[in-house]
């Protein structure tokens, strides 16, 4: 079998970040052994874009092959390998039952350094079913989290009557001077259904910074 080795991965349930979509909270984790498959492109694509169910002679064969570095410590990924079509890597991690549970992609040097090695490497056949389609959804992480971050704000700020708070974010965002703190909050959650442009995420800025300074 093919490993790779110290490599870090963002594990999602939900989606594959792209490397510049990480954040400092997420859980980072050094890879220090993984097992490494290639595979054909059309599986990779289906890997990439839908959930997918691999029979146990698969699961068999990575069980407790991937290593972790947990500090001091290191641990085990129970089912857990890398797949690349020459072109692309992706990190997949199973449930006992053959399922795929979580993905990652991976930063631009590991993905690089892992390209270099598998040429020459045999082709595995991967049995596998779809399952299901993933969510595709181009917008960035960064875009959700700030729009999700104004409409909390909003929204506590609208439901409390804090007039104060919402005039000044309004001016600061629009400068405009508005009383009626019903227009105040139409307007911005009207905006916040557009795309995203320089003024909402200066609204966005505008918000964390009025934390800050208290």
């Amino acid at each position: 079998m093919n490993y790779y080795y110290d490599i870090i991965l963002n594990w999602s349930e939900d989606k594959d970040y792209d490397f510049y979509e990480w954040n400092d909270f997420d859980s980072l984790e050094l890879i220090k052994k993984i097992p490494l498959f290639k595979i054909k492109h059309k599986a990779f694509l289906d890997i990439a874009t839908n959930n997918i169910k691999v029979d146990q002679t698969f699961l068999e064969l990575i069980a407790d092959k991937t290593l972790v570095s947990d500090k001091k410590n290191f641990k085990r990924i129970e089912y857990a390998c890398l797949f690349t079509d020459t072109k692309n890597v992706y990190a997949l991690e199973f449930d006992k039952e053959g399922n795929s549970i979580s993905r990652s992609k991976l930063l631009v040097d590991d993905e690089l350094n892992v390209l270099e090695c598998i040429y020459g490497m045999k082709e595995t056949q991967l049995e596998y079913v779809v399952k299901e389609n993933l969510k595709m959804d181009s917008t960035l992480r960064q875009i959700k989290e700030a729009k999700k971050l104004i409409v909390l704000e909003i929204n506590n700020l609208y439901q409390n009557k804090d007039i104060a708070k919402l005039k000044y974010l309004y001016y600061e965002y629009k400068k405009e001077n508005i009383d009626d703190i019903d227009y105040i909050y139409e307007e911005i959650m009207h905006d916040l259904n557009k795309e995203f442009n320089e003024d909402i995420l200066k609204l966005y800025y505008i918000i964390k910074l009025s934390y800050h300074s208290v």
